[in-house]
C-alpha cells in the first residue's frame, strides 16, 4: 500500500450477479451503519449495468470500489475482491442480505472484548428469527465439530492476512463454481483456518438479515439445487478428513426421511430426501480423487 493510499478497518466484499434492488437495500443498510471506517468492494459479474444505479445512489455516503469480472462463481468473485481490499479485516456480504445499523459496531466491540482470528454470527429474517439452518444459542469457540452450527458466509469476518495465507475460498466449491459442490464453502474455508491453528469465535448477538426461501422445496429445480448443496457437504467433510463414522449420520437422516415420507404419503418429500442422500454420498465419493 502506498503512503497516500487510504486504509480501512474493514473491507466488505460483495459478489453480485442478477440483482439490483437487493443490492440497493444492502447498500442502504451499510450507509446507515453507526461506524464508517470501512470500504465496500462490489465484484460485478453481470453483463449489463444493473448495479450502476445503486452504486451511484450511495457514491457520496460510502467508499465503494466497483470491479467488473467476466468470471462466474461466488468464491472467484470474493477472492478477487479480497485481493484488492485495503482493510485489516474482510467480510463477505451476500448481495441480497442486509444488516442492522449497529452490526459493524457490534463486531468491533466483540473483537475488542473476545479477541479471535475470525468471528461469525447468525442469519435471521427481518423479524429477527433464526433462518438458514440451526445455529448455536450462546457464544462459543468455533471448533471442528461445530462449524455446521456457527457459520454463515455473509456474517464471517477474518483478517485479510490470514485469508490470504489460507489461500482464500476454494473456487471449486459454492454457487457458480461449475462443479457439483454447490455449498459449504465457508465451512471449508474455516476448517482450513482451524487446521492452520487459528482461533474463531461465534456470537449469536451478531445477527444479520436475509430473505427466507419460501418457495416449494419439492419442485424439480429446488430438488436439483439441494442435491448440489448436499454434494458440497459430502465433499467438504471428506476433504477435511471427517471419517465415515462422522459422515454416516449425515446419510442416515435423509434415509430415514425417505421412509417416513413414503409411509405417510408424501412422495415429493421422499424424492427430496433421496436426492439429499445421493448428493451427500456423491460429494463424499468425488472428494477422494480431488484433494
Amino acid at each position: 500500500m502506498s503512503p497516500n493510499e487510504r486504509s480501512f478497518r474493514l473491507s466488505l466484499v460483495v459478489a453480485t450477479l442478477g440483482r439490483s434492488d437487493e443490492l440497493a437495500r444492502l447498500l442502504c443498510s451499510l450507509a446507515a451503519q453507526t461506524v464508517s471506517d470501512f470500504e465496500v468492494i462490489i465484484v460485478d459479474q453481470n453483463g449489463d449495468d444493473r448495479v450502476l444505479g445503486p452504486i451511484a445512489q450511495h457514491a457520496q455516503s460510502l467508499e465503494i470500489v466497483h470491479v467488473r469480472t467476466p468470471k462466474k462463481g461466488v468464491c472467484r468473485a470474493r477472492n478477487l475482491g479480497a485481493s484488492m481490499a485495503r482493510g485489516e479485516w474482510l467480510m463477505f456480504p451476500d448481495d441480497d442480505c442486509w444488516y442492522p445499523e449497529n452490526l459493524l459496531e457490534r463486531y468491533r466491540r466483540v473483537m475488542e472484548t473476545a479477541p479471535a482470528d475470525f468471528h461469525c454470527g447468525r442469519a435471521t429474517n427481518a423479524a429477527g428469527q433464526t433462518i438458514m439452518g440451526t445455529f448455536e444459542t450462546r457464544p462459543v469457540r468455533i471448533r471442528r465439530d461445530n462449524v455446521w452450527t456457527t457459520l454463515i458466509e455473509w456474517m464471517l469476518t477474518v483478517r485479510k492476512g490470514d485469508f490470504t495465507a489460507a489461500g482464500g475460498f476454494d473456487e471449486r466449491i459454492g454457487p457458480g463454481s461449475g462443479t457439483p459442490w454447490g455449498a459449504y464453502e465457508v465451512q471449508d474455508f474455516v476448517l482450513t483456518l482451524l487446521e492452520r491453528g487459528l482461533a474463531g469465535r461465534y456470537d449469536p448477538m451478531l445477527a444479520g438479515h436475509h430473505p427466507e426461501d419460501m418457495t416449494d422445496q419439492t419442485v424439480p429445480a429446488n430438488i436439483a439445487k439441494i442435491r448440489c448443496y448436499s454434494a458440497g457437504l459430502g465433499y467438504v467433510m471428506r476433504k477435511h478428513g471427517f471419517g465415515l463414522s462422522g459422515f454416516l449420520p449425515r446419510l442416515l437422516r435423509p434415509l430415514a426421511g425417505m421412509s417416513v415420507y413414503a409411509l405417510t404419503g408424501r412422495p415429493a418429500m421422499a424424492r427430496r430426501s433421496q436426492q439429499i442422500l445421493i448428493g451427500r454420498w456423491d460429494g463424499w465419493r468425488q472428494a477422494a480423487g480431488t484433494a
